[in-house]
């Protein structure tokens, strides 16, 4: 296998998270790269050695792509989309996929007329951390999750953000949201069938945002998850920190650069002195006062999941087998982000209809 890849948007996830990914990559070649700012392409090919083109249509007739990254703002993925499924290409979006859930069931109407494939990039899963909990939970069919937790708490204010993220009337949940409610979906391996949510501005200090978001997930025979996310928050910053609770063990992660030394009491019991250090973040599995670590994160944890989707995706493409992410589900996990708006709207909890059910 030897797949032509083409890219569309060099900013942040194309430059730095596409591209070196791809560069390590056996059996990806990349075809042609092209991005509206002339700086951000000139850039880009400089350092990657790969073609430059002016346009989409241009890199898509000329380079003569297998596979389409789009990795530009998400108001433009419908469009992209479509046009590289017209052009006989496979496709791996950035999330969030789509603006609209209209506009998903387009773009996977589209790919199966045209028996191509669409996988989206909701890389966070596969970060070691993160993937190290997913793991885990396989390795016990017998454990049942019944309970789960995520959150994030930065000081990252709604309205000091910029770019696509700033011009979005409803940022966090599609934009830092997308990653949680995956990785809830995926520890369930199911799309919640009802969603809960409170969402405010803190009391106006970012006036008219959702700076700040509670949701509570309801999963198949009762089993809950709950995410938080504080974009106000003034302490410490823990970007994405997680708890997956089992019939018979605990897993925690936390995502973000951690050196800490602890010494104590367990319930003053029993002493203890712990070491914790993760570049990138840690995870680790409990069960009462028993810690044992089970991942770090490197130095580039996105550019390195990232590259793990790329390589699962590719193969899948080529063995006609489930991607990493489908598109099924990531329009699912859109789903649940317009329910929670829909439930901190009207004050009441809203139902879910998802269609996938399995993470791969």
């Amino acid at each position: 296998m030897n797949t032509k890849i083409a890219i569309v948007g060099l900013g942040d996830a194309g430059h730095s998270m596409h591209l070196p990914a791809l560069s390590s990559i056996g059996g990806a070649t990349v075809v042609g790269v092209c991005d509206p700012d002339a700086t951000r392409l000139s850039r880009s090919v400089s350092r990657y050695r790969v073609p430059g083109f002016d346009s989409f249509e241009e890199m898509l007739s000329r380079a003569n792509p297998e596979c389409v990254i789009i990795a530009t703002p998400p108001d433009t993925h419908p469009a992209l989309c479509l046009e590289a499924i017209g052009a006989g290409c496979n496709v791996l979006c950035e999330k969030p996929f789509t603006p609209t859930i209209e506009d998903a069931d387009i773009v996977i109407e589209a790919a199966k007329v045209a028996g191509k494939r669409i996988a989206v990039n909701h890389e966070f899963r596969e970060m070691p951390i993160f993937r190290s909990i997913l793991d885990g939970l396989e390795k016990n069919p017998a454990s049942r999750v019944v309970f789960a937790q995520a959150w994030q708490q930065v000081d990252l204010s709604p309205a000091a953000e910029t770019s696509w993220r700033g011009a979005m009337r409803r940022r966090v949940l599609p934009e830092a949201g997308v990653h949680l409610i995956d990785f809830m979906m995926a520890v369930f391996k199911e799309c919640p069938v009802e969603v809960s949510a409170v969402i405010s501005d803190g009391d106006g200090v970012a006036a008219g945002s959702d700076a700040v978001s509670a949701m509570t997930l309801k999963f198949s025979g009762g089993r809950l998850g709950s995410i938080v996310i504080n974009r106000l928050a003034k302490g410490e910053n823990h970007y994405f920190d997680a708890r997956v609770d089992t019939t018979t063990e605990s897993f925690r992660a936390s995502f973000g650069g951690r050196a800490r030394v602890t010494a104590g009491l367990h319930r003053a019991k029993s002493p203890h002195l712990r070491f914790d250090y993760g570049v990138s973040g840690l995870a680790w599995k409990e069960m009462g006062s028993t810690r044992h670590p089970l991942g770090r994160n490197p130095a580039d944890p996105r550019m390195v999941a990232t590259k793990e989707v790329i390589s699962r995706t590719l193969a899948a493409f080529e063995n006609g087998t489930e991607p990493p992410c489908s598109a099924e589900w990531a329009r699912d996990v859109s789903l649940v982000i317009d329910a929670a708006y829909r439930s901190a709207e009207l004050g009441r909890t809203e139902k879910v209809n998802g269609s996938a059910r399995t993470a791969q």
